[in-house]
């Protein structure tokens, strides 16, 4: 029978000795490699996704083939401030649709939203971006470019998409601190440049 004693050298990697005396080194799992891998990927796609409508809506209709698409009629659209630690401008709409003699309708809140890449200053700022966003808004309604996903086999799970742009940054929770990194990123930069001088 063989027994074996393990001691960490480093964080990633392992020691064993069996019991005569011979060393052999493991490295690190490869399925503790592939999850760490498989997390990083997910963050990457889940953030391109969010700076995308249109991805996000083609990532939808593949992972959900069955969901039936329809234009709803969207009853009522306001825009609003989110004020506190966050700040941003949003959509609150409401939508209804018929499907087998039925009709469905949903509000949902916060549709979609609008960050600002520069700290927010004073009260006319937020009443801009509110204006702004309910701009955008209205105009993808007139264009009909928002559309509706619903399970045919229980209508009352929806999943409604506003827009189908490209590229929209502003809508994602990312815009919101890109301009934290820039600064700090603009700083680390300088200070290099005058220490390189010295």
């Amino acid at each position: 029978m063989i027994v074996s004693k393990l001691s960490n050298l480093d964080g990633s990697e392992k020691v064993r000795y069996d019991v005569n005396g011979k060393r052999v080194t493991m490295q690190m799992s490869k399925l503790t490699a592939s999850v760490i891998l498989l997390i990083v990927v997910y963050s990457i796609v889940i953030s391109i996704f969010s700076v995308s409508p249109y991805l996000e809506r083609k990532e939808f209709v593949l992972t959900h083939p069955n969901w039936v698409a329809v234009t709803p009629s969207i009853l009522n659209l306001t825009a609003d401030i989110q004020c506190g630690k966050t700040k941003y401008a949003y959509v609150d709409l409401e939508y209804q649709f018929t499907t087998n003699g039925r009709s469905y309708s949903q509000k949902i809140d916060k549709a979609e939203k609008l960050y600002s890449f520069f700290p927010i200053m004073g009260q006319r700022r937020f009443e801009e971006m509110r204006i702004e966003l309910l701009n955008r808004a209205t105009q993808k309604k007139v264009a009909k470019e928002y559309l509706l996903f619903y399970n045919p086999n229980d209508p009352e799970q929806q999943k409604f998409f506003l827009a189908n742009d490209s590229f929209y940054p502003q809508g994602s929770w990312l815009y919101n601190i890109l301009f934290v990194f820039s600064t700090i990123l603009s700083v680390t930069v300088v200070m290099a440049l005058l220490f390189r001088k010295n």
